[in-house]
């Protein structure tokens, strides 16, 4: 009878786990999955195949704030799960971080570039919101790029750790 008593914590123990493991994995799949998705076909076909890079932008930009706005919450969520299944404070901290780039870049970068993005396109546009346009769309694309690097790194070190743990 003890031993049916004492397995119930660890099998409880290991569903938890399991079930913490489950949501890292699919939120960082989500993360790359969706930044992929982006940068590798969305956003350029948009560019390809609308009439005009403001069309194409129009149509980028709102995808790209939903993005960000994921970007937060997964990070807030992965940085919780991490500190859950007791990993690393660089496992727990790094997806925090991505998140606040993610918020300057949501309600920073992009709410500007929407702001001026019909003036940089339209007849009246004038050489200082032309160039205001390329440096926070320059800016918008290095936190992008940031973004998916750091997320396909912690991956690698969230496979790292669990293949360790495993043993």
């Amino acid at each position: 009878m003890s031993a049916m008593t004492d397995s119930k914590p660890t099998r409880d123990r290991g569903l938890g786990q399991t079930a913490l493991r489950t949501c890292l994995w699919l939120l960082l799949g989500g993360w790359f999955g969706s930044y992929l998705l982006f940068g590798a076909v969305i956003a350029p076909t948009a560019f390809a195949v609308l009439p005009s890079t403001q069309l194409a932008g129009d149509l980028v930009g709102p995808v790209l704030m939903k993005l960000n706005l994921y970007g937060v919450f997964a990070g807030i969520a992965l940085a919780f799960v991490s500190k859950a299944l007791g990993r690393g404070s660089l496992l727990v901290a790094v997806p925090i971080a991505l998140s606040a780039l993610c918020l300057y870049s949501h309600f920073g970068v992009s709410a500007e570039l929407a702001e001026i993005r019909s003036d940089s396109f339209g007849p009246d546009a004038t050489a200082e919101i032309v160039a205001r346009f390329g440096a926070l769309h320059r800016i918008s694309l290095a936190v992008f790029i940031g973004v998916g690097i750091a997320v396909t790194a912690l991956i690698g070190f969230h496979a790292r750790s669990d293949s360790l743990t495993l043993r």
